[in-house]
């Protein structure tokens, strides 16, 4: 009897994992993935912005480096508020979030063709 129990134990708990693993690919997130406005990315009308600190981590080492560099540009800087002055979706999209136009050192060009604003 002792041996049966644990295989009843055993198939409930298996059905019990799939049927779990199957109900979270179908839920729907329980956040907005689209706007994080604590400190990754803000996207409004075809521009992202992204603050420097949220890259930070493990995930994203190289990339934080590499933009670290060009946040000490005086280049970079320059360049970056030449594109805000002649963009005015890059700064009607600043205003919205909030954010400093003098806290912009880098802009690119995404692949949809919106654009990713680097703030720090």
């Amino acid at each position: 009897m002792n041996s049966a129990v644990k295989l009843a134990l055993a198939g409930a708990m298996s059905i019990a994992s799939v049927s779990g693993v199957a109900l979270a690919q179908t839920a729907e997130p329980m956040v907005d993935t689209t706007t994080m406005t604590n400190s990754t990315t803000m996207a409004t009308e075809g521009v992202n912005i992204v603050r420097l600190d949220s890259l930070d981590n493990d995930q994203n080492r190289s990339e934080h480096t590499r933009l670290s560099q060009l946040a000490n540009s005086s280049e970079s800087m320059t360049e970056a508020q030449a594109l805000i002055s002649s963009d005015p979706a890059v700064a009607q999209a600043l205003e919205a979030e909030s954010v400093q136009a003098t806290n912009v050192f880098h802009v690119e060009e995404a692949a949809n063709g919106g654009k990713i604003v680097y703030v720090k």
